[in-house]
């Protein structure tokens, strides 16, 4: 945005379904981490000003509510939530949302509004840590632009590196494809870490998705993700305005996620539409467990025929490899109603149970 835009402005429907998936990770995220680590950091590095011109809340005041109202708050050690924003009169409109939304905020939850340009901020930040010789806490970054500039692949690079760091970035790939000009070549260059996105300039056809296939290729070459999960946010003339692309190095990272954005996407296609009608039905509902826990089925069928396998892996498997959350009536399922699948089943000691260590042999 320019300096001349508004300081607040209006919410936007595939706004406030993004901000529905980082409520309900976030969810899970805090007390997670809080079981493991004394301080987590929470990091939203295009953070606005906290609040749109309804009255809506911002990614900051809703990350901050969910820590703050969260039924195992108690448990929390530190949560230090940094918000960064470049423009001067956000910050100050953030800072000042969220001493009146929160004036009695407990110890353990420390925030810092950060008036200034999110890459050369958190550079500055890791430079100081290591030259200190610490190390980053658990930390989950929420990196939201307008546009394509702010956050290079080297500085991702650099967050990834840390263990138990996530990112959930915002990759405005229906913005980037009307922009591939000469001119922005050093920005774009930057933003894939690589000069490859000219290939896709230069060809003929449909850009977004090579755009997103050449970034996700980076953040797992370049930055060395584990687990990449993307989810596409259409406008309303059905067009592709961004992907939502969330990079973990953690199985259940990845699996809070993906339930998060099946909260989300009713159809389990992971994508969502300014045009969907709140409330509205649909054909196949993913909600309904009896629309896709048969197709889940015959996935894991297929990829263990003949094998000797732990339900741990057959988890990972779902979560990892297909587009489904993992859910034990699965397996139940296969065990009621598809028994041919089954051979034998190891380690348990009641039928239409999967503790953990059991075993299915496949036919």
């Amino acid at each position: 945005m320019s300096p001349t835009e508004p300081t607040i402005w209006d919410l936007e429907l595939h706004t406030k379904a993004k901000h529905e998936i980082l409520r309900y990770y976030l969810g899970g995220w805090f007390p997670i981490l809080s079981k493991y680590s004394g301080r987590i950091i929470y990091i939203d590095g295009f953070a606005g000003p906290g609040i749109y011109s309804k009255g809506e809340e911002g990614s900051p005041i809703i990350a901050l509510r969910t820590a703050n109202e969260h039924i195992l708050k108690s448990r929390f050690k530190e949560i230090v939530f940094v918000f960064i924003e470049s423009r001067e009169d956000r910050a100050k409109k953030l800072e000042e949302v969220i001493k009146e939304t929160f004036p009695d905020l407990p110890k353990s939850l420390v925030f810092e509004v950060i008036s200034g340009e999110f890459e050369q901020t958190l550079t500055e930040r890791l430079d100081e840590l290591e030259k200190s010789g610490e190390r980053l806490a658990p930390c989950f970054a929420f990196i939201d632009p307008f546009g394509y500039t702010g956050f290079s692949m080297e500085l991702l690079s650099r967050l990834l590196s840390y263990k138990r760091c996530e990112v959930f970035i915002t990759f405005m790939s229906g913005f980037i494809k009307r922009f591939l000009d000469e001119d922005k070549e050093d920005a774009l260059d930057a933003l894939f870490g690589t000069d490859e996105w000219r290939k896709i300039r230069d060809s003929e056809g449909l850009r977004d998705q090579p755009l997103l296939e050449l970034y996700n290729k980076q953040l797992r070459e370049r930055c060395g993700v584990k687990y990449i999960y993307n989810f596409k946010m259409i406008g309303e003339h059905n067009q592709v305005i961004y992907h939502l692309i969330f990079c973990t190095n953690h199985i259940k990272g990845l699996d809070i996620m993906k339930r998060a954005m099946w909260r989300v996407d009713r159809t389990g296609q992971y994508k969502f539409s300014d045009r969907d009608v709140p409330g509205q039905t649909y054909i196949f509902d993913f909600q309904d467990e009896e629309h896709w826990i048969p197709a889940a089925a015959n996935k894991i069928y297929k990829q263990f025929t003949g094998m000797t396998v732990d339900v741990k892996d057959i988890e990972i498997f779902i979560i990892a490899e297909t587009e489904y959350i993992f859910k034990k009536e699965i397996l139940k399922y296969i065990e009621k109603k598809r028994p041919e699948y089954i051979r034998e089943i190891l380690n348990r000691r009641k039928k239409g149970t999967f503790p953990n260590g059991c075993k299915i042999i496949f036919t």
